[in-house]
């Protein structure tokens, strides 16, 4: 009788990792796509006929604040697949958790259209305005989360630094905080809480590039 073959214990151990992480980051890299493609659905100017330039430029102008809450997601959704990248840079390991954490993270990306058209349409409100920051800040925490997860269960490179995890904690965190105490500050003005989005995104990048070891 032919010896029926067993399944390794611990299908970690394969040595299918690579290829089991590849399959993990084509696939985020997939879902921020569609989700990044998708902000700019609501990017269109109507079709009228007999229309001048004064008629053009006020048909643009309506359009700001649907292209401002474009622009702002299509920034902070960037900002975390770039952190996303990264930290799969450093990811050797993976468990069923890691699956499920980033799930979590890519729940959260692919609602950004939807709080984007939320605030293009009804960002006058202070209601809208907080729930599109709190949109913004449950990405960020999604993404310290996972950072997290993937430390505590030790699935990094053992060659990571102390310095480049305090950074990425301290940045996406940081980032994540902002957007939360933003939601508040909408209750007493929605304006001066969409002009500290600007002030976070454009700070982030900004630190980024100063603060960031070398890795």
């Amino acid at each position: 009788m032919a010896e029926v073959p067993h399944e390794p214990a611990n299908l970690l151990d394969t040595g299918n990792e690579s290829l089991a992480l590849e399959r993990i980051v084509f696939f985020s890299d997939a879902v921020i796509a569609i989700a990044i493609t998708l902000l700019a659905i609501d990017l269109r100017l109507p079709e009228l006929k007999g229309v001048d330039d004064a008629a053009f430029l006020r048909m643009l102008a309506d359009l700001g604040p649907r292209y401002f809450a474009f622009a702002v997601s299509f920034a902070v959704v960037a900002l975390y697949w770039n952190a996303h990248h990264r930290m799969f840079r450093f990811i050797v390991r993976w468990d069923g958790g890691l699956l499920a954490v980033n799930m979590v993270f890519l729940f959260a990306v692919v609602q950004q259209p939807l709080f984007a058209s939320m605030l293009g349409s009804y960002g006058n409100l202070s209601t809208a305005t907080a729930v599109y920051a709190l949109g913004l800040a449950a990405l960020g925490f999604s993404s310290v989360g996972m950072w997290f997860y993937v430390l505590r269960r030790h699935l990094v490179t053992p060659g990571l630094t102390a310095p480049y995890v305090r950074y990425v904690t301290t940045r996406s965190g940081g980032v994540a905080v902002a957007f939360a105490l933003s939601a508040a500050l909408a209750f007493v003005s929605p304006l001066l809480a969409q002009l500290s989005w600007l002030l976070i995104t454009v700070s982030s990048f900004m630190l980024r590039r100063r603060l960031m070891p070398s890795d």
